[in-house]
């Protein structure tokens, strides 16, 4: 297996303040703790302005050079930055990468094939990550036809199927190693790469997940891996399951990384008694809320249909829809929706139950008790109960939303993770939203404005070499429709700076603070 070191990325907040600051020091030890985890790689991400971003490029090469040999990846879909960074290398590096995209085939791929340099190829194009492996190996063939056309041999190519979060999609496992797969069968001289810890974002205890999927991708046919290599339970996975399968000759890998130190030990992950802290938690929760009237007791969360009957059992019957609901209980939740339409419930008191818990569930998100997955879930659960309810409606009721959002990740970038549970939570907050998608080009925003007429306009993008695309898409708008809209951005490193230079009226790093800035503003 081929260790990638991921830390040394400017995107990261303590990483991107080390690199405006010159800080040595930070950026060798970074190197340096890397190298001694068995990396055989360093990614080096400036994640800085493009205009900045050759000089930071050039000062992080050079910075780590002085400590270590070790060869680097430089990452950066900036031209400019990965000129400055083979200028500075003592070591032909990497590229990471060249994808389908129209600008990284004719900005990226010469650069790569007129040094000859090992390149890194991405399974997405100008339409984005493909939903199937099928699509996703049609791009990598074009790829790798084009690199074979440039000199590059297979061996220099290290393949990224695209690993995507369980936490959004339940079969992004599942896709990836198909994909592995496939790609292993049709070009057995290329590496395949990916980033490990891709398939946990937004989950707790990630490091077990990744190391259930570091085994089975390495089964399929990964060979390279762009991941922490201080996760010292990741590096016991990888090194172990590299033995297992026969792909370490004589075990003398294993061997050396036991008695280096590298491997050995318990792996890193959540104690049980983190578990159980997080349980009892939510059963005092439970509890305080029923001292205060809030929720039924346990009589009301007892299994079977409920009769409400009368006043006080409808009521409870809501306040289990609400516990339930927060509690994740989903069968639970469609049976009691079920049951209070039954008994004639008033629709307006079912989803206004709904919508309370759906309060509870964003303020245990925001206290970091809950996740993303459980975000998802209780955004699904509150969606099925609308569309069983609001055939029962009026007319007046059925047709009133709080007012029109605008939603899309900004030309030059492809991430859209952040921005589709913006678009969940939008929704089921009350909030008309249309969302663009992805790569949205400048024009297309203005378009929609014309014809949605959104009262916020929100603006999604991970990049850094986004942010110019951001103010132009803002002006560009105001210059249409000026004055009455209004503009909120998130992703990636977005902070008071980047609002300042977008010209945008907030920013958020997660779902609720957009939830909360169109409460204000609509």
């Amino acid at each position: 297996m081929i260790i990638i070191g991921e830390k040394i990325n400017g995107t990261r907040e303590t990483v991107g303040k080390a690199i405006r600051d010159r800080n040595t020091e930070m950026i060798q030890a970074l190197a340096m703790t890397q190298v001694e985890g068995g990396a055989d790689y360093l990614d080096v991400n400036a994640g800085t302005h493009p205009q900045e971003e050759p000089r930071d490029m050039t000062w992080l090469v050079e910075t780590i050079q002085t400590v270590t040999k070790t060869r680097l990846c430089l990452d950066s879909p900036n031209p400019q930055a990965l000129l400055s960074g083979i200028q500075s290398a003592a070591r032909l590096p990497m590229i990471n990468s060249v994808s389908g995209e129209r600008n990284r085939i004719e900005e990226v791929l010469p650069i790569a094939c007129e040094h000859g340099t090992d390149l890194a190829l991405l399974a997405l194009d100008d339409n984005g990550v493909p939903e199937t492996s099928r699509e996703r190996l049609d791009i990598v063939g074009r790829l790798v036809s084009m690199a074979r056309e440039g000199g590059l041999r297979d061996n220099q190519l290290f393949v990224d199927p695209l690993i995507t979060t369980i936490a959004t999609r339940g079969d992004s496992g599942r896709i990836a190693l198909e994909t592995i797969r496939e790609i292993r069968v049709q070009f057995p001289e290329v590496h395949i790469i990916c980033g490990l810890s891709n398939i946990s974002f937004g989950q707790p205890s990630r490091t077990l997940i990744n190391q259930a999927f570091a085994a089975l991708a390495i089964e399929a046919g990964l060979d390279s891996a762009i991941m922490d290599p201080a996760d010292r339970g990741l590096r016991n996975i990888i090194y172990g399951t590299d033995l297992v399968l026969g792909a370490d000759p004589d075990c003398l890998r294993y061997i050396q990384a036991h008695r280096s130190g590298v491997i050995g030990g318990e792996p890193k992950g959540m104690p049980d008694a983190d578990a159980d802290a997080i349980s009892d938690a939510f059963e005092r929760l439970k509890s305080a809320l029923s001292r205060t009237g809030l929720v039924s007791g346990p009589k009301a969360a007892t299994s079977g249909a409920v009769d409400p009957t009368d006043s006080s059992e409808e009521a409870g019957a809501l306040e289990d829809l609400v516990s339930s609901l927060v509690d994740m209980k989903r069968d639970r939740v469609l049976e009691l929706t079920e049951s209070l339409i039954e008994h004639n419930t008033d629709p307006m008191e079912i989803l206004d139950a709904s919508k309370r818990a759906m309060g509870e569930v964003g303020r245990l998100f925001e206290e970091e008790t809950y996740f993303i997955p459980e975000l998802i879930l209780a955004g699904r659960m509150l969606k099925s109960i609308a569309e069983r309810v609001k055939p029962l409606l009026t007319a007046d009721v059925k047709s009133e939303k709080k007012g029109r959002v605008l939603i899309g990740t900004v030309a030059g970038d492809i991430h859209d993770i952040g921005k589709d549970i913006v678009t969940t939570m939008l929704d089921v907050n009350g909030y008309e939203v249309l969302d663009l998608g992805v790569d949205v080009p400048v024009e297309r925003f203005v378009e929609a404005v014309r014809t949605f007429k959104p009262r916020v306009v929100g603006l999604s993008g991970f990049l850094t070499l986004v942010y110019d695309a951001m103010k132009e898409t803002i002006q560009a708008i105001r210059d249409e429709s000026p004055g009455h809209i209004r503009f909120m951005i998130g992703g990636g490193q977005i902070d008071k700076q980047v609002m300042a230079h977008t010209g945008a009226d907030g920013f958020g790093r997660d779902a609720m603070e957009a939830v909360k800035f169109c409460r204000k503003w609509i």
